[in-house]
């Protein structure tokens, strides 16, 4: 049966799994030993580690979600608030945050399993959670093609609502923060990864090169590299320390109908904003540095044009609309 689920725990130590084979197994990280298996009543669908890796989550088919203890394997509190399939969970400290299949996202203490908030918004089943390291945010995927960011902190949510992203064209599959909160890098059925500023909840980065859709993104604490894993039977890791200079980023810009015109005075390739075209009625002929009054404010640096050139030269390809990078 497939595993649908995996997590390690903060130390690399342990890893946890959970199985459609009703099964949830603990893995010895160094020696790969299976040291305990435990069997279910109903599909596993989630699992996660503690910060210290003392509890496990497991949320499963059967609307029920269970807290273990790694040092007994005992199971210390069980959790039935979600009135369908939990379909995945996220801790941080003694916060628990599951999504399910009722479209709702719920926050219970994992000491005492008392319910702490119910979030609701989404208009599909909650496919992916993840809480902020500071625990001040939370942000959630769905099937409804969105991610939202919910500041469980202050509480704006609940007069505010939550910040809503749109941009995937299809199921969100997961979502997660990083390089300290800042940012957001999310996947779905789109085939696609973005990267999301998670301050300003706009999108910086997208990546299309699986070949189907994607299972599950991860990236890295320093914010350079991130892992993608797709029904296309890959694992991809990508070098998005400079996303900007990817050419799968660069050919996706051109697909997504961006236009790229040639600045008649100092020769450089520029974006043309729609935004430009509504303020001034006509298409710009001059880059945004010949435009301003003094060139003097600005010089463009040895990066900058480093940078141009590559769109440029893509600009100036026949390129495909999607392409497949190798892993």
């Amino acid at each position: 049966a497939p595993v649908k689920a995996c997590a390690a725990s903060p130390t690399g130590t342990k890893i946890v799994s959970g199985s459609w084979d009703r099964t949830v197994r603990i893995w010895d990280g160094s020696t790969t030993n299976c040291l305990w298996t435990l069997q279910h009543d109903a599909l596993v669908l989630g699992v996660s580690f503690s910060e210290e890796s003392s509890l496990i989550t497991v949320c499963c088919d059967d609307k029920i979600t269970k807290i273990w203890d790694m040092r007994t394997y005992d199971n210390v509190i069980t959790l039935d608030g979600h009135s369908n399939s939990v379909t995945c969970c996220a801790q941080n400290g003694f916060t628990l945050a599951t999504g399910s299949l009722d479209k709702t996202i719920r926050l219970s203490d994992m000491r005492t399993g008392n319910p702490l908030l119910l979030l609701t918004g989404h208009t599909s089943a909650v496919s992916a959670v993840d809480i902020s390291s500071d625990g001040f945010k939370l942000c959630s995927g769905s099937w409804d093609k969105t991610v939202r960011v919910w500041d469980v902190h202050a509480g704006t949510y609940r007069t505010q609502g939550p910040r809503v992203m749109y941009e995937h064209e299809g199921c969100v599959s997961s979502c997660k923060f990083a390089v300290e909160n800042k940012k957001i890098v999310s996947a779905g059925f789109d085939k696609t990864v973005i990267i999301w500023d998670a301050l300003a909840t706009q999108k910086r980065h997208q990546i299309r090169a699986h070949g189907s859709w994607i299972n599950d993104v991860a990236m890295g604490e320093d914010g350079k590299w991130l892992l993608s894993c797709s029904k296309d039977r890959t694992i991809r890791m990508w070098n998005v320390e400079d996303a900007d200079k990817m050419p799968v980023v660069l050919h996706n810009k051109l697909s997504m109908g961006y236009k790229f015109q040639e600045c008649v005075e100092c020769q450089r390739t520029f974006k043309v904003e729609k935004r430009d075209l509504i303020e001034v009625g006509e298409e710009y002929t001059r880059c945004v540095y010949c435009r301003m009054p003094t060139r003097s404010y600005h010089r463009l640096s040895e990066q900058d044009l480093a940078i141009d050139d590559e769109i440029s030269d893509v600009a100036k390809s026949d390129v495909p609309l999607e392409t497949t990078v190798s892993a």
